[in-house]
Formats: C-alpha cells, sequence, structure tokens
C-alpha cells in the first residue's frame, strides 16, 4: 500500500550559489560526506548535489512533514546500486519516522536536465 508520494524539482543554480555563498557549511549541513565525494568527481558537481537536494525534499514530502519533527537533511542519504539506480538509506528520525508511518520501502526516481534537478519519491507499506 503506498503510504506517501513526494515530488521536488530543483533550479541546479541554486546549489551552485548556495555552495559559493556559504561553502563547506552548506555542504556538511545538507550532505553526508559520501554525497559530497560522489558529487565531487562529477562533471557538474552541482547537478549531481540538486539531485540529492530534490530527493531530500521529496522525502520530507512524501512523509506528509516537510523537514520538522526533528528530521535533518542528513538522515536522508541518497545511494545507488551497483547497477546505479537510486535509492534512500534512511538515518535516526528519517528511519523512525517512516516506520511511524507504517511504511517500510522508499521507491526514488531521479531525472535532470541542464537547469534543474527533479526526485519523486513513494513510500510502500
Amino acid at each position: 500500500m503506498i503510504r506517501g508520494i513526494g515530488v521536488d524539482i530543483v533550479k541546479v543554480d541554486r546549489i551552485e550559489q548556495a555552495v559559493e555563498r556559504w561553502g563547506d557549511r552548506f555542504l556538511k549541513r545538507i550532505f553526508t560526506a559520501a554525497e559530497i565525494e560522489r558529487c565531487q568527481q562529477r562533471a557538474r558537481p552541482a547537478q549531481c548535489l540538486a539531485l540529492r537536494f530534490a530527493a531530500k525534499e521529496a522525502f520530507a514530502k512524501a512523509l506528509g512533514l516537510g523537514m520538522r519533527k526533528g528530521l535533518r537533511w542528513r538522515d536522508i542519504e541518497v545511494v545507488h546500486d551497483h547497477l546505479g539506480k537510486p535509492d534512500l538509506l534512511l538515518h535516526n528520525q528519517a528511519q523512525r519516522l517512516l516506520e511511524a508511518m507504517e511504511a517500510s520501502r522508499t521507491w526514488l526516481s531521479l531525472s535532470d536536465e541542464r537547469e534543474s534537478a527533479l526526485a519523486v519519491v513513494v513510500l510502500e507499506g
């Protein structure tokens, strides 16, 4: 049964501007070390970061809470399997909130163009 659906779209230049303005302070507040490392290896790091930011927002929307109830950005991590399929790895409060919704599985789809990044999250229980 579907417990929640969230969608978010992020302009890549918004992430570029945040990194330029706040640097590591922004990166370390929003992204895990693994996410930062993966994105810094890309030709366009901001595009990679924008996809992850959109995924985190989409997850929060799927919960129906936004970034409240103790949910922290780094509690939501975007990971990839050996074929490159994206998924969410939830930590701490993110995992507890998922369980409180009686959801046991997340589905993540990512898509991007030059200027924008899109994420869709479905919570299944």
